[in-house]
């Protein structure tokens, strides 16, 4: 088991992170097959190959968020399910697994514009059922080590399509013009920064104008 899991090389990655960040998706249902023809308890299948961590402690989940692909994302989520995990052992084991920058497959997401990711690990939250609070507080506005939530992410790096998903997503929670202004408008990593101030940094206009627009639809005075 050790030998053939637990075998890491360059940057700590075993042969099942190397697999996810190639978006090998054959590779790892053979690895996965594998496993399972050895017999490998519950509690071996979750920490040595699912849930086990690389470089920067990201996991299979966080690879896949970023190298795109959904389908390596679904496969996972769908292993997690197999195993017959607790709600909240899904929840936290592997939705909102952290790295050593306290950042989700979310963050990592919001930050390359993975739009297509960010949906799938939306519906894996509604399959979840978590209650609107959550979906608040440990997706949408969830922030990493140095303060930044998706919405900093995708702003920083002009990815105005993640930035209408998350208003999307805001919408559909219904939130208040305050929690707006504290969440989104006024929100500021431990640099003291607003999503605003980093697209006003990198030059990214449309992310301004769509920040701008989403005040606007809250009843929210832009200059504030």
């Amino acid at each position: 088991m050790n030998e053939v899991w637990s075998s890491k090389g360059e940057f700590d990655r075993t042969a099942w992170h190397l697999a996810t960040g190639s978006g090998c998706i054959e590779v790892l249902e053979k690895l996965w097959d594998w496993a399972k023809k050895l017999q490998l308890k519950q509690e071996e299948l979750m920490n040595e190959v699912l849930l086990s961590k690389g470089d920067f402690d990201r996991t299979a989940w966080h690879l896949a968020a970023v190298c795109g692909r959904v389908d390596i994302l679904e496969k996972l989520w769908n292993w997690a399910k197999e195993l017959q995990l607790k709600p909240e052992e899904l929840r936290n084991d592997v939705w909102l697994s952290k790295d050593e920058f306290d950042q989700t497959a979310w963050h990592l997401a919001a930050g390359i514009g993975r739009s297509k990711i960010l949906q799938k690990l939306w519906d894996c939250a509604k399959e979840l059922q978590l209650k609107p609070e959550e979906l608040r507080n440990k997706v949408l506005w969830l922030k990493d080590k140095s303060g930044k939530t998706a919405c900093h992410n995708a702003a920083e790096n002009g990815h105005v399509e993640v930035i209408e998903k998350l208003w999307d997503w805001a919408k559909e929670l219904h939130i208040k013009t305050e929690e707006f202004r504290n969440e989104v408008w006024l929100s500021k990593d431990k640099s003291g920064r607003t999503a605003r101030h980093m697209a006003a940094g990198r030059g990214h206009v449309q992310v301004l104008y769509k920040l701008r627009d989403w005040a606007e639809e809250m009843q929210l005075n832009p200059n504030e």
